[in-house]
Formats: structure tokens, sequence, C-alpha cells
């Protein structure tokens, strides 16, 4: 008798995904070449297919969700508990065989099935055998390719919720949002108002899209100065007055809790004690699901400590990349990168940054989706040149459209950034051209 399944496999299989010992950037290539209908046992195939859905590698935080989805069906927290989690990388790649053995021989019975039916309904010989040859074809490959019709169901079905708005009408106008599994980033040099410029993003984006939630982890800044920051923002009392506790601070009080993201938590400050390297960022982002994350900067992030020259920094800093473009896959949310440019801007005859002005760029450059330029050119040309609230958005690479700038007025003593439009947007870019051309 043929062999239909294999239980033992498909517990193991999943036991992988379920290990913490096993890198989410592994666990995410296994979802990429396994399916649920991979699985014979309905319930593992149902524990999968959450799995796959949510991105969620715990045992409690993905009963947590089966929990509350309407589809939950039998599954009970034993199915999901009782599983063995200590299963290797070498053991896997055995199981996966057994899976995709067990799934090919179950077609094929199924298939044998229909063309028996299909000839005792009295179908034509010759277009049965083709029929059968190509199905066969098919079976003989373990790469299993989408159709151009599913790929465009996948795309016919995305949800508004899937394109987050980027909390700018202009940025929206030009790439239409960002899609949630990006990485953007936003480079510049010291003092131009990079730091500013995502505390004003994290705000317009809980604000322009209801229900998210927005983690901001800086190893920059003290987690108490971005609270500071977000008084001056949602006050009205420039910052100078805040950090001098020159403000009145029942008024402050009462005017935060008036704001519904900050009262209801939508926009947080992680605190920098509470994490250092990517591990710690990912311990935190699986664990409270935040829809758009931003990390404040990415020079500062902790790595190896042996790196000990140029060489290794870049490996390292394309590696902590890689890890936080898996992370923004694994749990179905955007990352917002800060960078650091390299000093020596200010000393050349357009003073303007570029991409190889990043520091360790290369990956940087390759896994981001977007990269802008936080660009506050009185920093460069002197403030008598050019207004203090005169400042640009420069998308340097955009993957799905062109490149661009985004002239917006500044306050930075509020850290309010505004958009403008007509004559005043075209003085303004006239102005930048004069400068950087």
């Amino acid at each position: 008798m043929i062999e239909l399944q294999s239980w033992e496999a498909e517990e193991a299989v999943l036991g992988y995904l379920l290990n913490p010992n096993i890198s989410v950037e592994k666990k995410l290539q296994t979802l990429q070449i396994i399916e649920p209908d991979y699985f014979e046992s309905s319930t593992f195939r149902n524990i999968f297919g959450y799995i796959k859905d949510q991105r969620t590698f715990d045992k409690i935080v993905l009963w947590d969700k089966i929990q509350s989805s309407p589809s939950k069906g039998t599954l009970e927290w034993k199915d999901i508990s009782d599983i063995e989690e200590l299963v290797t990388e070498n053991e896997l790649n055995s199981y996966i065989e057994i899976l995709l053995d067990r799934f090919q021989r179950r077609r094929l019975v199924a298939m044998g099935e229909n063309i028996k039916e299909e000839i005792t309904r009295g179908g034509d010989p010759f277009e049965v055998a083709l029929s059968s040859q190509s199905k066969l074809m098919g079976l003989t490959s373990k790469a299993q390719l989408e159709t151009n019709q599913e790929l465009l169901d996948q795309v016919l079905k995305e949800k508004p919720g899937d394109i987050l708005s980027s909390g700018y009408k202009s940025i929206d106008n030009f790439i239409g949002g960002y899609a949630r599994g990006m990485i953007i980033t936003i480079a510049g040099d010291s003092g131009h108002l990079k730091t500013t410029l995502a505390l004003d993003k994290a705000f317009r984006m809980v604000e322009a899209n209801p229900d998210i939630k927005v983690a901001i982890f800086s190893k920059e800044m003290l987690a108490t100065d971005l609270m500071k920051k977000q008084i001056a923002r949602i006050c009205g009392i420039p910052t100078a007055s805040i950090f001098s506790q020159q403000y009145d601070k029942e008024y402050v009080r009462r005017k935060m809790m008036e704001v519904e993201p900050w009262a209801n938590n939508r926009i947080r400050i992680i605190n920098p004690n509470s994490f250092s390297g990517v591990a710690d960022i990912a311990k935190i982002q699986m664990t409270h699901r935040f829809d758009v994350w931003f990390l404040d900067f990415i020079q500062l992030l902790e790595f190896a400590r042996h790196a000990g020259n140029s060489s290794d920094y870049n490996i390292q800093i394309g590696q902590n990349m890689r890890n936080l473009q898996a992370l923004a896959l694994a749990t179905h949310s955007t990352g917002v990168i800060l960078s650091q440019v390299r000093k020596g801007v200010e000393q050349r005859r357009i003073m303007k940054p570029t991409i190889s002005d990043i520091e360790w760029s290369g990956l940087i450059k390759q896994l981001s989706s977007y990269i802008f330029f936080s660009y506050y050119p009185g920093k460069y040309y002197g403030f008598n040149t050019i207004g203090a609230d005169q400042y640009y958005l420069i998308a340097e690479k955009t993957r799905f459209a062109e490149s661009f700038h985004l002239p917006m007025r500044v306050d930075p003593g509020l850290g309010i950034f505004t958009e403008v439009n007509g004559d005043e947007r075209e003085a303004m870019s006239t102005k930048l051209r004069e400068l950087i051309e």
C-alpha cells in the first residue's frame, strides 16, 4: 500500500518554524518553499496556514492570533503546545523531502482517479492522455511556480491596509504609499533634521492610517528627550522651553491626552536601554507587532565587537540590514531606517549628499525600496542664503517611481513640517536648483 502521509514529518516542519533558536530569516526562507497543501493533517495544515499568513513563530503569540480569528475552527492550544520544537536545520531538509514526496504521491493518486473518471465518462483518450502528461510533468518538479493568474489574484486581493500612507500627500502621489515588508531609508548629515522628520512622519502616519501602531527605536537620543520633542510638536511649545522647563505642565498633560494616537499608545518611544542590536528589536517587534517602526540610526546599532576594520563594519551593517528586512517581512510591517552620511559634503562645490555618501551604503542601497535624503540646505549654505524654514526631502532612489524632491516649510523649534504647493512650491524648487546644479 502506498504511504500517502507522514505526520511525523509534518509536525517536525512546524517544530522547526516554532524553534526559538532558528533565525527568522531562515524560517522565512522555509515558508517560501512550502505550501499548506503539503500537509495531509488538517490540524497541521491549519497551524501552518496561520504561521505563514501571520509570519508568527512564537507559540503563545500564534495561539493568541488564532483565538481572535473567526476561522479558528477546531484548533486547540494543545494542538500547538504539544509540537516538538527542537528540530535542527540539518533535520529540516530530510523532513521537507518526505513532505514533498507524500504530497506528490497524493497528487498522483488523485490524478489516477481523475483519469479513470474521465475515461468512464467517455472522454477522448488522446485529450485525457495529453492532459495527464502535462500534469505529470508538473509533478516531477519540486519548484512550484505560480501561474500568472495566481499572481494576478494576489494583487487583486490586496487589502487597503496592505499599503500605508507615508503621511505626506505629495509622497503618496509620487509612489502610492509604503507596502508592508518594505524598508525605507532616510539619510542625511548631522543637523539636517532626520530625527525631527522621523517624529513628524510617525505622527502623520498614525493620523493617516487609522488603527496602526508605530514604534520609534532610537540609539541617538534618550527616550525622555524624544518625548520632549513630541510635547513641542503637539503643544506648540518650542523645544528650548521644554528643555528649560519653562512651560505649564498641567496644560501639557491635558493637551497630550487629547491626541488620540498618543493617548492610546499607537505611537510608542522605545527606551534605548531596552535594545542593543537587531535581536532585541526583533523580540520587541515580534511581541508588540508594530505596523511601522523607525530606527534612529543604523550605524549606532550594536553588532559584533570583533569588527576591527572598515571591511568588517561594512559586513556587519550589511547583515543588520538583511536582518531588519527579514523582520519587516516576518511581521508584515514597514521599517523606516535613519542613516548618517559621511563628513565632507560641505567641502564640495555642490553641497548635496549622494547615495555613495551613506555610511556603508552597499546593502542599505540594495535592500531599501526607497532612499530619501533629509536636506536642510541652510546648514551648508548659510541661513542668510536660504531661510531656516526651507527644507527638502529628496528621493534619490525610488523602486516604483521617478526620483523627485519635495519642498517643505519647517519649524525646527516645534518639529513640524508643512507641505507647500503652487507658486510657493515652484519658488522653493527653483531655489534648490540654483544651489545644487
